[in-house]
This record gives structure tokens, sequence and C-alpha cells, in this order.
């Protein structure tokens, strides 16, 4: 069976490449605009302006690319900008999107498969389907619940139920209008708590549409692939079964944001979660959180194991442990955890305040003919 997914961006959506944008080196801002530096071409330039002064191109090469081009040539179609994303700040550093070699944004087919794995293990152990033991945990907090995957999909990737599941990388977006801004991000406890350092990272603005192939492998489930020992759980992989428990998980986790976000004042997360809660996705339509920010509730099955087991894990591999904490740390296991968020940052009377979750996504499957 073959779908064209069609994944909309509810919230700003960080995916990223692991590499931190320099400012002067690699991006500048002039107003309201970011400019992503072409800095080879910028050098270039230099060079061909030098005429052959060695003397003059070491002086110019010694100074930050984004101190040697023209203000005037910051502009949409300047061989020094390769795009502009919409917003500043004073931060000296940015954590980059996800794009191709061109420069387009776009939607790594794994981001949406794991949160699509993650549901579906939730929907396993919260059906009785699969029953986790503590005792089966692996050392590292990294691959903690392996063993538990393994289980649930398959003894190795040979087996894992989830190779029936092909999900290809979205097309690349058009540049023209950008679907980047600059995004604010920072950890909010509630209360009368501070938020922590800013880190701000490049976005995917909301109400931008990626368009993605989706196919699942019948093949896995035929009579010649018994071997496999799939065929028992093809019902997993139905667009009305995969909805179902995307969408169930997606709105326990709803519940439990807004009770966190009543208990701690974090009135405009409370208010983001409540209009998603009165969201009534259609045939084929799922919520999910992905990308940067999803955090404990969204990536891991944690939330949803009794309170004894999900105790023994914190201790284990104590979660929540401040960066300068001796070896002797132990957890409060009376306080919740997580007790910060993940929140786009925003100014008001002068002050730092939170705002939404990054991440969330309509997701929609529609058969491809």
């Amino acid at each position: 069976m073959n779908y064209r997914v069609e994944v909309s961006t509810v919230s700003p959506l960080h995916i990223g490449t692991g590499e931190t944008l320099l400012r002067e080196y690699d991006f500048v801002t002039t107003g309201n605009q970011t400019w992503r530096l072409n800095s080879e071409a910028i050098w270039a330039d230099e060079y061909d302006q030098a005429g052959g002064d060695e003397a003059r191109l070491n002086e110019r090469l010694a100074v930050p690319p984004g101190q040697l081009v023209r203000r005037d040539e910051l502009r949409d179609g300047s061989k020094f900008v390769r795009y502009a994303l919409t917003g500043a700040t004073s931060v000296d550093q940015v954590r980059e999107q996800i794009k191709t070699v061109n420069d387009e944004c776009y939607l790594p087919g794994s981001s949406l498969k794991g949160a699509l794995r993650t549901a579906l293990m939730v929907r396993a152990i919260r059906s009785k389907q699969f029953e986790p033991k503590p005792d089966r945990l692996g050392n590292g907090r990294e691959w903690a619940a392996q063993a538990w995957e393994r289980e649930v999909f398959g003894s190795d990737p040979t087996h894992d139920l989830m190779r029936a599941m092909i999900v290809g990388d979205s097309a690349a977006l058009s540049n023209d209008p950008s679907p980047l801004m600059l995004l604010n991000a920072q950890v909010f406890t509630g209360g009368a708590d501070q938020p922590g350092s800013p880190v701000v990272v490049e976005a995917i603005r909301p109400d931008v549409t990626f368009e993605m192939p989706l196919k699942i492998d019948e093949f896995v489930f035929s009579p010649p692939a018994g071997r496999l020992h799939l065929a028992e759980r093809r019902a997993w992989l139905e667009s009305a079964a995969l909805a179902e428990a995307v969408n169930a998980h997606a709105f326990d986790r709803m519940r439990l944001e807004v009770s966190f976000a009543s208990q701690r004042g974090l009135k405009r997360l409370e208010e983001f979660y409540s209009q998603l809660l009165r969201l009534k996705p259609s045939a084929g339509q799922m919520l999910t959180q992905i990308g940067w920010g999803a955090g404990w509730t969204g990536k891991t099955v944690a939330p949803w194991l009794p309170k004894a087991m999900q105790d023994d894990i914190r201790e284990r591999y104590k979660l929540g442990r401040p960066p300068k904490a001796g070896r002797d740390w132990t957890p409060i296991l009376s306080k919740p955890f997580p007790k910060s968020r993940r929140l786009r940052a925003r100014r008001q009377d002068a002050q730092t305040v939170s705002d939404v979750p990054l991440g969330w996504v309509l997701i929609e499957l529609k058969e491809a003919h």
C-alpha cells in the first residue's frame, strides 16, 4: 500500500544538523532579518579584488566574512547570501536546521517514523500486549529500552515490524518565500523560577506543509516471508489502527501537559494544549510531536509506566541530575520529573515569558493512486 503523506506544522519545528552557526562568520542580522552568509563567495570576491596583492588579501581574509560584505549586498538574490530568515537575535550562536545541499528545508522520513514507532510502543504497553520488565533494561540510558523494543517489534532489524513501513524524506520546500524563522527557545519551570539560558535555533514556521511518501511493504506479511513472523501484527500498520494509536498517545500527552502547565502557571502553554485538545482529527489524520523539544513525554514510554517503575528508572539512570552534582546524587522521587519544558520564548512588558512548545504537526495519510 502506497500513501502520500502531508505533514503540516502546528507549532514551530526544529530538526537540527548538530552544527552551530556563528555570528559574522555564518550569519548577520539587519533589523528583523537574519542573513545566512555564503562565506565562500565572500572570500572568493576578496581574492579577486586583491589582484595578486598577497598582503592585502591576507589582511582582508583575517576579517570575519560578515564584516566584509556590504549591507546593500544583503538581499535576496545576492551571491553573498544563501538564504534569509525572519527574526533577529543578539545571541552569537544559532543551531542549524536540516536542509538539502541547496539550502532547501525538508522533513527526514526518520523523524516521522520515529514518532510513529514510539506511539505504537506506548499502545503495546497500555493495551497489555507487552509487559515491560525493569530487569530487561540496558545499562546505558541512550539504549535503555532496546530489549523492550525488540520484544514488541522484533528481535533484530530483519524481524522488526517497522521494516514494513518505508517512510521517505519529504520533497524540498521552496525558499520563496522562506519557510524558516529564527526562534528563541528557553527552559521554563514556571512559578517563581527564572527561565534558563536562551538557545536560538532555525525553525520551520507554523502552517508549513511537507509532502512525503510512505509505503507499507506487503511482501513481509506474505506467505513467502512467513519465517519473519510479522503477519499477525499486520493490523498494527493499517491506517485506521495507526491513526488511533498515534492520536491516543498525542491526546493523553496533551492532557498531561495541560495539567503541568496549569500547576506551574504557564498560561500560554496551557492555552495551546487546551486548543489542541479541541481538535477532532478526521479519518487518516494524526497529531504528534517530532523533532527538538518533544522531550521525555514525547520520545519515551516512561510516563505510561507504573509509578514504581518510573521511580526505579529515575534512580537507575540518575535522571534530572544537575550538571555539577556528585556521583552520590539521587533524585527526590516525590518531586515531578521532568520539572521543566523547553518552549519558545517571547518578550512581554520587558520580561521573557513562555510561549508554545515546538514540533507539533498534523499528519494526513492519503492513498496514492
